[in-house]
């Protein structure tokens, strides 16, 4: 079975675009308790070498000092780069990747009863909550930034006003995730949970988007080989008008464009695409 399979009801659709709303998925608990249990968070934090990258305790939105435990009363257990190290996940996201063309990163999170993690935040990435213990309440609203880029739209970075902030508690809508159901959320989407009687644990599934600034990027790479744009740029820098040195860029550029064969630039866009899907960068 295709991992795609376990997480969404219709893998086929899925892949005709990216769904552009929050959507709940009904799936199988039992199939998503293989990919990650809190019994497994408790063999990760009493085994060094089963150690995820990034571990630690979040308590209302703010990162606290107290030692591991998946059994934490108040605190909500990051396990973050299980992609890399917990062998269920890191097979799970390397096929998912495959399967989608993206890269994928997998995270997990376990908060106890009464306790909410992270506040009103977005992600950069669209993601596959997959509910696999307990029950956790979401409260969703439209993205403040759409489609956020991670280098300059991080809601770290980025933030809310006090407005907006105000705004999305008020406005959000509300949605319980129980065992079993995976929600979609499409990157920019505010999001953030909390439990009420139960214990609830997560698997995040991050879809590490491939966009068309990727794709500028990868050209701007392949712009090395033209000789055109790698020449200097005049002396006496300073005194020329920035638009008329803009100008000329932009002209160099829109004649090296024209001169791409689509089909050598695509071979070479697949490699890259390929590369990153196994998380190699050139």
């Amino acid at each position: 079975m295709s991992v795609l399979t376990q997480l969404v009801d219709n893998p086929r659709e899925f892949l005709t675009g990216w769904p552009t709303e929050p959507t709940v998925y009904e799936r199988d608990a039992d199939e998503l308790a293989q990919l990650f249990s809190r019994n497994d968070a408790r063999r990760i934090i009493a085994d060094p070498i089963l150690r995820s990258i990034e571990l630690g305790h979040v308590r209302d939105g703010a990162l606290v000092a107290d030692a591991p435990d998946a059994d934490h009363p108040t605190a909500t257990l990051v396990l973050n780069g299980l992609h890399l190290t917990w062998p269920p996940l890191r097979d799970a996201s390397r096929q998912l990747a495959a399967e989608l063309g993206h890269p994928v990163t997998a995270n997990v999170y376990s908060t106890p009863p009464h306790a909410s993690g992270y506040g009103p935040h977005w992600d950069t990435h669209h993601v596959l909550l997959a509910q696999v213990e307990g029950a956790k309440t979401w409260r969703l609203h439209p993205p403040i930034v759409a489609d956020p880029l991670d280098i300059v739209h991080r809601w770290t970075k980025v933030g809310f006003t006090p407005e907006q902030l105000k705004q999305v508690r008020a406005d959000a809508d509300t949605i319980t995730l129980t065992a079993g159901q995976v929600l979609y959320i499409p990157r920019g989407w505010v999001h953030f949970g909390h439990t009420t009687e139960r214990h609830a644990l997560h698997i995040t599934f991050g879809v590490q988007l491939l966009t068309r600034h990727w794709v500028l990027r990868q050209l701007l790479d392949q712009a090395t080989e033209h000789p055109a744009l790698r020449a200097a740029l005049p002396p006496g820098l300073s005194s020329r008008p920035a638009e008329n040195v803009a100008r000329d860029s932009l002209t160099t550029l829109a004649d090296w464009l024209d001169l791409l064969d689509p089909a050598v630039v695509g071979r070479r866009l697949q490699s890259d695409q390929q590369l990153a899907v196994l998380g190699v960068t050139r």
